[in-house]
């Protein structure tokens, strides 16, 4: 049975609206890959406060029963900015260990990472333990610890957890590094290799994000696909109707 001329015409245009739809769909899925994996970083109050409450943060200085025992604890020791500054600031360091901001929390044996930065620092070079929060992709806190090396000859270099060495200050070590990643975000001072002087404390990335550059290439290639076969049917659709 043949339907009526109504009939095929809304049929024709009930696929013409599917069609199109499709392909807005596609287009859209192929502009928007660029920003896949874009995470909103938390506020430094935000991720100093969330550390001050936490009982389960990897490599922390001090163990806690509890909340409400913790935050009872940093609250004896000062305001939150005062703990903040004397967390983050330099520790200088010796063969034996680096000097420690409060007696409070435990301690333990200097990690090897330790050895290569007075390796590097010689006899006449300082060296600093510069503590980070990192909040892992995971939503994990963790307390790690980068050494500073202020060379004689003026040259400053970070030292990672695995030994491995960083010029160019924050922005090098974030660029270069093999501790963290893009998804984790880090609440340290801005100026990192400072000894003196007040910096300001920032919420970054731990590693800077990958290069867009395939992103964009791969989701051009899509959009040009896209549009080259709505052309063709098009095209293909014309030439059968122009046929009968």
């Amino acid at each position: 049975m043949i339907g009526s001329a109504d009939d095929r015409g809304l049929a024709g245009a009930f696929r013409r609206i599917a069609r199109a739809s499709v392909l807005r769909v596609a287009a859209v899925c192929a502009l928007a890959l660029p920003l896949a994996g874009c995470a909103t970083p938390p506020t430094t109050r935000d991720m100093f406060g969330e550390y001050l409450r936490s009982t389960d943060v990897v490599g922390d200085e001090f163990q806690s029963a509890n909340t409400q025992a913790r935050v009872a604890t940093f609250a004896s020791m000062g305001s939150p900015e005062e703990l903040i500054g004397r967390l983050m600031a330099p520790r200088p360091c010796s063969a034996s260990g680096c000097v420690r901001p409060w007696r409070e929390g435990g301690s333990g044996k200097p990690p090897a990472a330790l050895d290569a930065a007075n390796a590097i620092s010689g006899p006449k070079g300082k060296v600093y333990e510069r503590k980070i929060l990192v909040k892992r992709d995971d939503d994990k806190l963790e307390l790690i610890a980068l050494y500073l090396v202020h060379k004689a000859d003026g040259a400053k270099v970070l030292v990672d957890s695995k030994k491995e060495l960083h010029t160019g200050g924050l922005d090098g070590f974030r660029e270069n590094n093999d501790v963290l990643g893009s998804d984790d975000f880090m609440l340290v001072t801005r100026d990192i290799t400072a000894v003196s002087g007040k910096s300001e404390i920032v919420v970054v990335s731990g590693h800077t994000p990958p290069s867009r550059k395939p992103w964009l290439i791969g989701g051009g290639v899509v959009l040009v696909l896209v549009v080259a076969a709505w052309v063709i049917t098009r095209r293909v659709r014309g030439t059968r109707s122009a046929g009968t």
